[in-house]
């Protein structure tokens, strides 16, 4: 009879365990494809009361980040957006006018599990620099509708639907998108659809979901964490506009050879600069060099 209920004992805890081995990977999909889930609240808390980080920020002065929830924050004027894309999302964004009219925007888009909010200390050094600004949260990020995360080709419908506000109100005559990781991979993916891009600055972007240390530090195929993922390599020799490839040497998430792949795939005219920040923290690592080196840049792809 002992025995019996011992090999029930056993039988049960096996079958517990292996419920439990079924569900990690299903679990992690979620968290993964979900940005919004409560899951990562819990983590980005603990990280900042313990001031820790899972992202090393290299070389440089370490990333300083403004207390700054709007524009209005740095003391800049803006607009208030919710556009609604062409597969039915709202999306919530930001439009910073110029002071000066008929000059270019700047797209901003932000990377996974960020928000337009991250994003604001971009904003006062493209203003001062005469730039109009749109920043953006992705579908499933700050205040957007909340919808999985594909990496880049549904976040097509979300840029999209900033250029169509952008020319339905003038300014979106010149157009260049500045993204970080899936910010980048965004615009990527929307510059092979849509030539309201003129040009891009690639920030931190991979090279192939798959070999991305992101994915396979997770030990699951990354098509099941999020499937569907193009290729930013396979893409760039499509995309025809000038392209600026930004990638720090300490990313752990996804390693510096991926920008060179990039850039050998991309068409003239392209740079490439490689320092040693983290994953998408060059601009806060080495802020002088970055803003001359992005405006550098604009002023050459986007004259006026």
């Amino acid at each position: 009879m002992r025995r019996a209920r011992t090999q029930y004992i056993l039988f049960v805890l096996l079958v517990v365990v292996i419920l439990v081995a079924a569900a990690i990977p299903i679990y992690a999909s979620d968290i993964f494809r979900q940005p919004y889930s409560p899951v990562w609240d819990v983590i980005h808390r603990t990280l900042a009361r313990f001031d820790l980080t899972y992202n090393p920020s290299g070389g440089g002065a370490p990333p300083q980040w403004p207390y700054w929830r709007t524009p209005a924050d740095a003391h800049i004027y803006y607009r208030d957006l919710t556009l609604t894309t062409g597969d039915g999302i709202h999306i919530s964004a930001w439009y910073v006018p110029a002071n000066q009219p008929g000059v270019p925007t700047v797209l901003l888009g932000h990377g996974l599990l960020g928000s337009k909010v991250g994003m604001l200390r971009f904003v006062p050094w493209l203003h001062e620099a005469g730039y109009n600004v749109m920043l953006l949260d992705f579908r499933g990020h700050g205040d957007s509708d909340l919808r999985p995360s594909s990496i880049g080709p549904d976040e097509v419908w979300d840029i999209q639907a900033c250029l169509d506000w952008l020319d339905e109100n003038g300014v979106g005559e010149r157009v260049a998108g500045l993204g970080l990781s899936l910010g980048a991979s965004a615009l990527v993916n929307t510059a092979v659809q849509d030539g309201r891009l003129d040009a891009l600055i690639l920030d931190s972007l991979f090279a192939e979901w798959g070999d991305t240390d992101f994915a396979q530090g997770y030990r699951l195929p990354p098509d099941w964490i999020v499937p569907g993922v193009p290729s930013p390599e396979a893409l760039m020799p499509r995309i025809h506009v000038p392209v600026f490839i930004i990638h720090g040497t300490a990313d752990i998430l996804t390693h510096v050879e991926h920008a060179r792949r990039l850039y050998q795939a991309a068409n003239e005219p392209k740079e490439l600069w490689i320092n040693d920040s983290g994953h998408a923290w060059s601009a806060w690592t080495y802020p002088q060099r970055y803003q001359q080196r992005v405006l550098d840049f604009l002023s050459s792809s986007l004259p006026n």
